[in-house]
């Protein structure tokens, strides 16, 4: 298999800076790879081909209809995205989604002649996202060894699954990171909600390091 490796670029602020921080770090060539899966937040799209053309690297967006499965506020439009005050993050869960993510970079890195996948889950996603925990992670790197065309193994890399988010926007502001161009907020507002988990995360990120968010926002929770 060749060097290099695919990356899923949501167009956030952790895949991102993963990004930057594979550039830094990786030898071979990274291909970025976006999901357009029916989510309420689909702007985040336009930020993932922005941040592919500032880092100078291949990008892919493919389709995965999950809105047709909904029983998120995510992908159903018809939910309502639960502010950060009411402690109901448990809400925006879409079954799977980090499972069928990862097996699309897989799919797609074979077809590169890759075995490497790179994701950016974060310490904070734990609590409500299971598939965020490095465990599941190293399951599915089996896994994808054994259905794979080719006998081989498959590595999927988390380089900040043990990180915070105060502690990856840090990284990301040593590297050169351009937040601007990074959309966070669950209901794809922009300006963004600031009520949102996602939003109070983020807001929350950079008071830690003491710089302003570059992006605006209707409410400073």
């Amino acid at each position: 298999m060749k060097a290099g490796a695919v990356l899923l670029l949501s167009g956030g602020m952790d895949s991102a800076t993963c990004l930057w921080w594979m550039r830094r770090n990786l030898e071979g060539s990274i291909h970025a790879l976006s999901i357009d899966y029916g989510q309420r937040h689909r702007v985040e799209l336009e930020n993932a081909v922005r941040l592919a053309g500032r880092a100078g690297v291949p990008h892919k967006v493919v389709g995965l209809d999950l809105a047709a499965i909904g029983d998120s506020p995510l992908t159903d439009a018809a939910l309502e995205v639960p502010a950060a005050r009411e402690d109901r993050q448990l809400a925006t869960v879409v079954p799977f989604r980090n499972l069928l993510f990862a097996s699309m970079a897989a799919a797609w890195a074979e077809t590169l002649g890759l075995a490497e996948v790179y994701l950016a889950p974060v310490k904070d996603d734990y609590r409500s996202y299971r598939d965020c925990r490095r465990p599941f992670y190293d399951s599915l790197e089996q896994t994808l060894g054994l259905g794979a065309t080719h006998e081989g193994d498959f590595v999927v890399h988390t380089p900040f699954v043990h990180k915070w988010k105060t502690e990856v926007v840090a990284l990301g502001l040593e590297l050169g990171v351009p937040y601007e161009l990074t959309h966070t907020c669950y209901e794809g507002k922009r300006p963004a909600c600031g009520q949102c988990d996602a939003c109070a995360e983020r807001l929350a990120a950079f008071a830690a390091n003491g710089v302003p968010d570059p992006l605006a926002y209707a409410v400073q929770p």
